[in-house]
């Protein structure tokens, strides 16, 4: 096999989802060409997914540094609420700037604690975030059993506007892109995902790693969070659920590795776009809310054979002959 061939074949193997896109999207075109070819439906597309692609995000740092998540949804649910709480009931004089940033630092505080029990305590990351998955689920009906729907700030709303909220998303996707790829700590956030131990005999502390990741991964939910109560105008109890098996599935329909260490932020944007095309192409079909859900159940599945499937063939490419 030429040196070109392996380089395009491999190319095409690490690219995958983009290509799965087209091929979708020209199908779609096809049959629905008034509906998919308008582009007021790709930017309410790309626009609707954005609370869901930042938890694509967090959940595929998490992944890529060896763990799992699945509390970042529930989390982006209780930010959100808590968040809507001191905005709208017990702080109100807030200005909108100021409380854009209350759900980002919650999320952050309840990465932490995820990160802490992780990182430092070495408990499995699954049962962990199982715990705290429904302690956030529990903690957001304890706080309002019923959507908030008035009193935000005005400034606050803004993740419902499409013409800041895309910009916004897609700029923190490469910038993500660039610090995994080109920082220190994306660095050590790849290696730790790879290679634990021999991280650590080259002076790296995973504990600390995992920390900062799954504390960056709450960060995230945070935003998702804020930007589901921009897109919604309001704050219900149900907010993000069932939203964390779409966002593992993004991210492993994007070549994040189930394994650790291998995956990338621009190709897990891919995921979403995938995941949002096939909510948009089931829209346009009107199809059955249930069926819907029995689809993303598909998904999951598809996700994890694709991913097995991409590893082998890669691993097969970058074999020496």
């Amino acid at each position: 096999m030429s040196k070109n061939l392996r380089k395009a074949q491999l190319f095409i193997v690490n690219n995958f989802s983009w290509f799965l896109i087209i091929v979708i999207y020209i199908v779609f075109a096809g049959l629905r060409p008034t509906g998919m070819l308008n582009w007021s439906t790709v930017v309410f597309m790309l626009h609707s997914s954005i609370p869901l692609g930042f938890l694509v995000i967090g959940e595929a740092l998490c992944l890529i540094v060896g763990g799992l998540d699945v509390s970042l949804a529930q989390m982006a649910g209780f930010t959100a609420m808590l968040s809507a709480l001191i905005v709208t009931k017990w702080a109100p004089g807030l200005p909108g700037i100021v409380g854009i940033f209350i759900p980002i630092i919650l999320g952050l505080v309840a990465g932490a604690v995820n990160g802490f029990f992780i990182g430092y305590q070495k408990l499995n990351p699954f049962l962990v975030t199982l715990g705290t998955f429904m302690g956030f689920e529990a903690g957001t009906l304890l706080l309002h059993s019923y959507p908030i729907y008035s009193g935000f700030p005005n400034h606050y709303l803004f993740g419902g506007e499409d013409y800041l909220s895309i910009p916004i998303f897609v700029a923190v996707v490469f910038l993500m892109a660039f610090l995994l790829n080109f920082s220190r700590s994306g660095m050590y956030i790849y290696g730790v995902g790879g290679n634990a131990q021999s991280s650590r005999m080259l002076g790296v502390n995973p504990g600390h790693v995992k920390f900062f990741t799954f504390t960056l991964a709450g960060g995230f939910a945070g935003l998702s969070g804020l930007f589901y109560t921009g897109f919604l105008n309001t704050v219900p109890p149900s907010m993000g659920d069932g939203d964390i098996f779409l966002a593992f599935a993004g991210a492993i329909i994007g070549g994040v590795s189930l394994e650790g260490g291998r995956g990338s932020m621009t190709n897990a944007f891919a995921g979403l776009v995938f995941l949002a095309l096939i909510e948009a192409g089931l829209s346009m079909f009107n199809v059955d809310p249930n069926m819907r859900r029995a689809t993303y159940g598909i998904l999951v599945l598809a996700a994890i054979v694709i991913n097995r499937y991409r590893s082998y063939f890669r691993d097969r490419l970058l074999q020496p002959e």
